[in-house]
């Protein structure tokens, strides 16, 4: 009788055995293997503690650099008894933590290395992850920026085409490149004689000066398609010596 009575013990802790890898092996810290900062800018290193199926209390968390030689160096350590507290480092004055991410300003090149978030919970122990964080001159432009910049060039090249084409329309088209001169003196009352200006290709003779009110054409006038349209018209006054 004895024997079987212990059985249900025997096989609750074997299921208890059983599952407690499992359970341990579900909390652990989130890391990136590789981050990228650039000169000058801050640069983010996320850390999280992933919790299991059994809860565990983040008591402290703290990062430290792994130099290629000597021993690590402790940055900032958080505990929750105690608060923060940033040692006298290279970096000191330029980190600090989000929750358990660290944030590290103007980045210099010297900042690169391997970095290691380690938590420390209750009941479930100590974890950690190491990032390694890569330094950078120039900040690369996301595929979005390329992309704009693409189009604002294509823009500008339809612009500079368009205005080039309307300027080469407007001096072929025959109604729109002459400038007729008309230089007027009140005092002369002779008729003119026809002038030729051979640089603007254009004969006018007898030219008057009147007002818009009085510029409009009799009835009876028609206009053919040899009419000559100007642009632009410019007079000219001269004094009378």
């Amino acid at each position: 009788m004895k024997p079987c009575s212990k059985s249900p013990l025997i096989l609750l802790e074997l299921i208890y055995i059983t599952l407690l890898p499992a359970v341990l092996e579900a909390q652990e810290v989130k890391v990136s293997s590789t981050v990228t900062g650039y000169l000058g800018h801050d640069v983010t290193l996320p850390c999280t503690f992933i919790q299991g199926a059994q809860h565990a209390d983040i008591t402290q968390v703290q990062w430290e650099l792994k130099p290629p030689e000597g021993e690590n160096i402790v940055l900032i350590v958080f505990n929750v008894n105690f608060g923060v507290s940033v040692h006298n480092t290279s970096l000191k004055g330029r980190v600090e933590l989000k929750e358990q991410s660290l944030i590290i300003r103007d980045v210099e090149m010297s900042d690169a290395g391997p970095y290691t978030c380690s938590i420390a919970t209750f009941p479930s122990g100590s974890f950690e992850g190491t990032t390694n964080l890569v330094v950078q001159e120039q900040m690369q432009l996301s595929s979005g920026a390329v992309s704009g910049i693409v189009i604002a060039v294509l823009l500008l090249l339809v612009v500079v085409a368009a205005a080039l084409y309307l300027r080469f329309i407007k001096r072929r088209d025959p109604t729109v490149r002459h400038r007729v001169y008309i230089d007027t003196n009140p005092t002369m009352d002779v008729a003119r004689p026809s002038v030729l200006r051979r640089d603007e290709d254009v004969v006018y003779s007898d030219v008057k000066l009147k007002s818009s009110r009085e510029a409009k054409p009799p009835p009876s006038e028609k206009h053919t398609a040899d009419d000559v349209t100007y642009s632009e018209v410019v007079v000219l006054r001269q004094e009378h010596k």
